[in-house]
């Protein structure tokens, strides 16, 4: 799953009560003191049998379900979330039994109890019931688009429940059969190819094909007058399948898949695992990416589906990552499945691993190498506040399966993976995978028994070294100290924003240095608690040394101030482009540390925009996105323009405004991002007028303006543009097909300057046909100053009501954001707002945690170091002008 967290609903389930469960201090029969459903009664298979109708609210079903009694009992429990049970019928050796049912508390549990008790064997438990197809891209769930109507499944974490009774844990991993019964002319998909299809007055029953051993959550049904687009080269068969109207944007994802899943079959050394491969484009979705239900994987239709005219270096790289992680699933979670929630972390740090490997290898022009950089980098931004927690630990229950942290286990856990295989070797790294997988095949495991399998296969501690990443939160920062006789100490502490305080911690950190004595060398150490000395094999202190070749190591490194500036003045001779990027973010974090000065830290800064990298004066703009977040204000506005002018202007003057013939894709990259930068920040006159000038062309021909620079030629147009222009853009917003121009067009709308203009396309998210993904594009493009930060943060306060009514339960969690940046006030009335029971659903109080915590390392950074950076910007400001 590619994803921000899922959504969670909690509603009342409508259940008939029979038999009543007398009250009781110890766990109540069928579930265990935790509130997982005990294994004294187990699934073996189930079948479903759904009646439904996309155009209709209502639908029937129908379940048998095979069971195993492994102990005496009188009840047992299992999961019905608002669902109305009409009939539970309990059949044994003896024939049918006499039960009743009851709702038996939250989290959708349903208790069946039966008058004599259960003897050990083999039951058969079947039920009738009624249930409402969901507006709220959860469970199963109803989607209208263009007029026509259809229904899709999202049940990951604890949804399934929600369309059909079942044990809704991943550890029961049992076969199912899905029937559908859906109007005449209408398609179906499940996870499993069509065994047999009739039509009888006016309705197509379909019956699909046993599964293999699934958790529920990874069950999928989709129905409605689909369309198809075979999928050739496979070594199963395979489909891009989309809502009416769609199948012309799926050309570039049956270009990509063939070569991504035998990639992966390599990489795994087993061959895909299950019948048959369809990939399935969702209108309304929840996940913001995908889901990985084996043989039927749903994708938000911007993370498979490109318009050929107009698409983008950055769509297919999210095209090929997305495939790429989701069939990375298909062994890793739905062959070899999490036996709990909390493992849940690992399921996707390793698809985002080998998703983002298998697809560097196949597209490299794509800059993988250098994003995956960027993305660990983030990582350890989050992982420095204190209020971030450990990415592995205990979930209590399903509610809290996508909660707090789990963005940051996306990233952390596939950088840490990544410097596991930089340990030991790619060799044994997949020997344990193929041992794990071996071992584990068509069951569940645990992330202990992966990290035994990879330190079997290499013979080191590789669960020790993974605990200290895992079970505790945190960034280590490597200190780096020159001793004689040409040789380097090596500590470490937890890295912390400056001012902040927190427990000691100590990893185990397999740090690799590079460095010059006479030419290249290479040194890897497990730096633990004592810390280690390396001798270098040099009569003195190296020319240059970096402490983390290659960016492979999930750790900041400081080194003595000499040193340090001798680094960044041989960068672009000597470090790779992955190293420079990495060397770009650390000053960003050395200055919130404290270790770099305001005016030391934009000086070094300058020097690197020259690189000649396009991926390294990338990341010079993204550092130079949070000094504007902490440091300008309006009356360095102008400083800072003239400052973004010098340091970003000669790269494009280099590249030029227009793309060149065979120009390397990171170049076509770059320039979008330079216009922008120049445009709105440096205020370019020239680059502005050019924007106008694309925007305009845009809107009488997508087709006529490189696709690359059509959205932010839309949003630099936008910010001094009038009345006219937001219609024009609402009006052929509203006519878009491809999930592309729907992004840079809504995106576009929320960077009008003008606060009107940019009220109403805030009531437009409400008001307009937006997909629920779509919900934040406007009030989080338009957080452009602190200004707007207040209006959007205002808006989302007035209209909470009504966003938690449109979006699932989970989303809300995360509105705290809305109040991030570099204001106190705006934080104090966050704190409030949030702090009412009305506003906050599980894990808000986490997130604003964060949030708070953010917002005070940004104020502190500005009262430390604002006027260091005033003077500098000034200064450079007034030389420019000479």
């Amino acid at each position: 799953m590619k994803r921000v967290p899922s959504f969670l609903i909690a509603l009342l389930l409508v259940a008939l009560v029979a038999f009543p469960i007398p009250a009781s201090a110890a766990a109540p029969a069928g579930e265990t003191a935790s509130g997982r459903l005990s294994r004294q009664v187990e699934p073996a298979s189930e079948t479903i049998r759904l009646v439904v109708d996309p155009a209709q609210e209502n639908y029937e079903g129908s379940v048998k379900v095979d069971l195993r009694v492994k102990e005496r009992t009188s009840a047992f429990r299992l999961h019905a979330e608002e669902l109305t049970l009409q009939e539970v019928t309990l059949l044994g050796a003896t024939g049918k039994l006499e039960v009743g049912h009851q709702e038996a508390g939250q989290g959708g549990l349903v208790a069946i109890e039966s008058k004599a008790p259960l003897e050990p064997g083999k039951y058969t438990l079947e039920i009738r019931f009624t249930g409402k197809l969901r507006a709220d891209s959860v469970g199963l769930y109803r989607v209208e688009s263009e007029g026509a109507s259809y229904v899709f499944t999202q049940f990951e974490a604890g949804h399934a429940r929600k369309a059909f009774p079942c044990w809704d844990e991943p550890s029961f991993k049992i076969p199912y059969q899905m029937t559908l019964v859906i109007p005449e002319g209408q398609r179906a998909v499940s996870n499993t190819p069509i065994e047999s299809e009739a039509t009888v007055e006016g309705k197509k029953t379909v019956t699909f094909a046993r599964t293999k051993p699934l958790p529920s959550y990874l069950l999928a049904i989709v129905a409605g007058p689909l369309e198809t687009v075979p999928i050739p080269d496979l070594s199963v068969p395979g489909r891009i399948v989309t809502v009416k109207g769609r199948a012309g944007l799926a050309a570039e994802a049956v270009k990509m898949t063939p070569g991504i899943l035998t990639a992966l079959e390599r990489e795994f050394g087993r061959p895909y695992p299950f019948e048959k491969l369809d990939l399935i484009a969702v209108p309304e979705a929840a996940t913001f990416g995908a889901m990985e239900h084996p043989g039927a994987v749903t994708f938000a239709e911007a993370f498979l589906l490109l318009d050929p005219a107009t698409k983008t270096t950055q769509g297919r790289r999210r095209v090929a990552t997305t495939i790429a992680h989701e069939l990375a699933h298909m062994w890793f979670g739905d062959l070899v499945t999490m036996a709990w929630w909390d493992d849940l972390w690992l399921n996707e740090s390793f698809a985002s691993w080998m998703g983002d490997k298998v697809s560097d290898r196949l597209y490299p022009e794509l800059g993988l190498q250098v994003s995956e950089v960027r993305t660990t980098q983030g990582a350890m931004t989050i992982d420095a506040l204190v209020s971030t927690g450990a990415i592995r630990k205990p979930i209590a229950s399903v509610d809290t399966a996508f909660g707090s942290d789990l963005g940051l286990a996306y990233s952390k856990g596939s950088a840490v993976l990544g410097m596991v295989e930089s340990w030991i070797g790619e060799k044994a790294f997949h020997k344990g995978i193929a041992d794990y997988l071996e071992a584990h095949a068509w069951d569940n495991a645990t992330g202990a028994d992966l990290w035994t399998a990879l330190s079997q296969a290499s013979g080191r501690d590789v669960s020790g070294m993974l605990s200290s990443f895992l079970d505790q939160p945190g960034v280590p920062v490597v200190q780096v100290e020159f001793v004689s006789g040409g040789g380097v100490k090596l500590s470490q502490k937890r890295f912390l924003n400056y001012g902040v305080s927190a427990p000691p911690a100590s990893w185990k950190i397999p740090v690799k240095i590079r460095y010059e004595a006479g030419g290249p060398h290479e040194k890897t150490v497990l730096l633990t608690e004592k810390g280690a000395v390396l001798k270098l094999g040099s009569k003195g202190t190296p020319d240059w040394i970096h402490p983390n070749a290659g960016e492979k190591g999930y750790y900041r490194w400081t080194l003595p101030d000499v040193s340090f500036d001798r680094l960044v003045a041989e960068a672009s001779k000597r470090l790779t482009p992955r190293e420079r990027v990495g060397l770009a973010l650390d000053l960003s974090a050395l200055l919130r540390s404290g270790r770099l000065r305001g005016a030391g830290f934009l000086r070094l800064l300058s020097g690197l925009s020259s690189d000649e990298d396009p991926e390294v004066v990338s990341a010079v703009m993204e550092v130079l996105g949070g000094v504007k977040g902490a440091f300008v204000q309006t009356d360095l506005e102008e400083s800072f323009a003239a400052y973004v002018r010098a340091t970003l202007g000669p790269s494009l003057k280099r590249i030029g405004t227009a793309r060149a013939p065979h120009e390397p894709e990171k170049v076509a990259e770059l320039r979008p991002q330079l216009l922008g930068w120049l445009g709105e920040e440096g205020r370019d006159p020239e680059v502005l007028e050019l924007a106008r000038s694309m925007a305009a062309k845009y809107l009488e021909s997508p087709a006529s303006v490189d696709p690359e620079l059509a959205g932010v030629a839309l949003h630099l147009a936008a910010l001094d543009g009038g009345r006219d222009l937001y219609e024009s853009y609402k009006k052929r917003f509203e006519s878009a097909s491809s999930p592309d121009e729907r992004r840079r067009l809504l995106a576009a709308m929320g960077s009008f300057r003008d606060d009107k203009l940019f009220d109403e396309a805030l009531a437009y998210t409400l008001s307009g046909s937006l997909h629920v993904q779509e919900i934040f594009t406007i009030p989080f493009e338009g957080n452009s100053t602190e200004a707007r930060r207040d209006r959007s943060f205002r808006w989302i306060r007035e209209n909470y009501a009504a966003l938690a009514s449109r979006l699932p339960q989970e989303a809300l969690a995360f509105l705290p954001y809305s109040a991030g940046g570099c204001s106190v006030p705006r934080l104090q009335e966050a704190e409030k707002f949030f702090a009412e029971p009305a506003h906050s659903p599980p894990g808000t109080d986490q997130e604003l945690a964060k949030v708070a915590e953010a917002v005070k390392t940004c104020v502190a950074l500005r009262q430390r170091e604002g006027a260091s950076v005033a003077e500098f910007l000034r200064s450079s400001s007034t030389s420019a002008s000479r």
